[in-house]
């Protein structure tokens, strides 16, 4: 897709391009018309690099979701089907045929997860894991890359979790390069997981220091920061902002949220955008650095101060 001027042709911090490697922004497919869909792949594509298929997918008709995939593909989008969505296809006996139907669609990606529900009385981990590497194998013959994924969205059980608010550092950062070595290409950092540990608005400086940990062990190529739509607007704003101001404007981003939101994800990229976070000081880093360089932004703006000051959060 060529690339036309930004607004006034003004400059703006630098991004990768399309196909990227880093800096990757996934979102989910929620559905909407696609009409609408198109109109705002040809106002953002630039800056989406993957959708997510989501599980209420399976209730709409098969044409119209192969509609959608390549529309998405058009616009040089990948396509990711789920874990849920392969779940239901794995108790059912039919996780190839899953598979070959996906590729024969022009999906790109599959999330592999043969131990969605966890049952006392089901199959040992033994034979659900040679199932997970096997299928994995599978999807990579059949021309299929595979994300992954850490953490639960629920704590029960979690081993990404240590309790009271912290991260389980040794077992993410095994289960992340188990994953890696196993075949995916990329690993999702749970949403529900990173709000318990950083805070609503990324105050939580303990935890900061926790993911910055588990990034040093695995790569921040290797690793997707998920956001969920589930989370309110201010705090999706916060976790985007504390993920470009710890990582970078090239850090990996992602989640269910909807391509309208593309535009604030990019903007807090750029530096460009206020979020509501936990300081008195101004977010737009990359202005901040502008004016302080006096009409040239340092290579490294995002790190200019942010200093935390959790009273704000109470006003």
């Amino acid at each position: 897709m060529e690339k036309e001027k930004l607004f006034l042709d003004l400059e703006l911090a630098p991004r990768s391009k399309k196909p990227r490697s880093r800096g990757i922004t996934a979102i989910g497919d929620d559905g909407e018309p696609i009409s609408w869909m198109r109109e705002m792949l040809e106002a953002l594509g630039e800056y989406v690099d993957c959708v997510h298929i989501m599980p209420f997918s399976v209730v709409m008709p098969w044409r119209l979701v192969e509609k959608r995939i390549k529309l998405f593909r058009d616009f040089q989008v990948n396509v990711v089907v789920t874990d849920p969505i392969f779940a239901i296809a794995y108790y059912q006996g039919k996780a190839e045929a899953l598979l070959r139907t996906l590729r024969d669609m022009g999906v790109t990606h599959v999330q592999i997860d043969t131990r969605h529900i966890k049952l006392a009385d089901g199959p040992d981990d033994k034979k659900l894991y040679e199932d997970e590497v096997r299928y994995t194998a599978m999807a990579r013959e059949l021309g299929l890359k595979i994300e992954g994924e850490v953490g639960q969205k629920w704590p029960e059980g979690d081993p990404a979790r240590a309790g009271r608010g912290l991260l389980n550092i040794d077992a993410v950062v095994a289960e992340m390069k188990r994953l890696l070595s196993d075949g995916c290409e990329l690993v999702y950092l749970e949403s529900k997981v990173l709000h318990e540990i950083i805070g609503e608005y990324g105050e939580r400086e303990e935890g900061t220091e926790q993911i910055r940990r588990v990034v040093e062990a695995v790569g921040l190529e290797h690793i997707v920061i998920e956001i969920t739509g589930m989370l309110s607007f201010d705090a999706r704003q916060c976790h985007r902002f504390w993920a470009v101001r710890n990582f970078g404007p090239e850090v990996n981003m992602g989640g269910g949220g909807s391509i309208a939101e593309v535009r604030y994800v990019e903007a807090i990229r750029r530096g460009v955008m206020f979020v509501g976070g936990p300081s008195r000081s101004t977010s737009r880093l990359w202005v901040k650095s502008l004016a302080r360089g006096r009409g040239k932004a340092a290579q490294d703006w995002w790190k200019e101060d942010y200093p935390i000051d959790v009273s704000v959060l109470s006003k």
